[in-house]
């Protein structure tokens, strides 16, 4: 116990170095320490030390994220958590500040707006289209395509999340349908058979006998969503944010880190 002492305590020293490769290094050593670090980080949240302050807030922060990932992952394996709650928990992953009280008000305020009535799937996309819920136009990699909180507030949005958007609305009335892939893209198919694509201005069609469509499963929208971002990352080189999605792609997939190729297979 006492030599760990001395490493946290070598380590924090050198978390005071100008040298931003050395504090790096010193910052990654801690974070292999487990308890030990969690400790140090927590009395040193106000050192006097500029540089000390800063890189524990740092490493406070990665903690955190590192036990938010972990809490997801196990729910998601333990089957404790619905579709639209793990829509909104991938949200708080890319952003903890995200403002998810806002989300849930926004969304009491669509499911009153869908009125009382028998419900159906024609009411149901008249609605997200009065409300100017969409997809663009062009193929574009744009974060908030993939985060509840600015699809409800742009209004434009992936299928991935626009699909368990409008179930979360259409609940309220009772209306259910399934996510199914259908020709390459989420759509929702009620039990009437009735196709409802976001995609295309969310046009209702019947399905006819030789259509055929895949239903998914939760968590493969979930990975749908989580892939998306994680190619966000990797083309805009936020290196830190291509881990933190990295681990959860492949720990939902049941396979290492060490699975995808470098930079991240190497480091893993």
């Amino acid at each position: 116990m006492n030599t760990e002492r001395q490493t946290v305590s070598a380590l924090l020293n050198l978390l005071q170095d100008e040298n931003v490769k050395v504090a790096s290094l010193a910052m990654e050593q801690l974070l292999k320490l487990g308890t030990a670090a969690e400790q140090a980080i927590a009395e040193h949240q106000e050192a006097q030390d500029p540089h000390l302050r800063t890189r524990i807030h740092q490493l406070s922060t990665i903690l955190g994220r590192r036990r938010a990932r972990l809490e997801f992952i196990q729910a998601v394996r333990n089957e404790n958590v619905d579709l639209w709650e793990g829509v909104l928990w991938i949200n708080a992953l890319y952003d903890p500040d995200c403002r998810l009280d806002l989300v849930n008000d926004t969304l009491t305020d669509l499911r009153a707006r869908v009125g009382p009535g028998t419900p159906s799937t024609p009411r149901l996309a008249a609605l997200m289209r009065d409300q100017e819920f969409a997809v663009p136009d062009q193929d574009v990699l744009d974060v908030d395509l993939f985060l509840a909180e600015r699809v409800l507030e742009t209004r434009f949005g992936s299928p991935a999340v626009l699909c368990p958007l409008a179930l979360e609305i259409g609940a309220q009335t009772g209306w259910r349908a399934t996510i199914v892939l259908f020709e390459g893209r989420f759509c929702l198919v009620d039990r009437n058979h009735l196709l409802l694509d976001p995609g295309n201005d969310w046009h209702v069609v019947k399905l006819g006998d030789t259509d055929r469509f895949h239903p998914c499963a939760r968590k493969h929208i979930w990975l749908g969503i989580l892939a998306q971002l994680f190619l966000v990352c990797l083309v805009d080189g936020h290196l830190r944010d291509l881990h933190h999605f990295g681990v959860l792609l492949t720990a939902l997939n049941d396979s290492a880190l060490d699975a995808l190729p470098h930079p991240l297979g190497e480091c893993g």
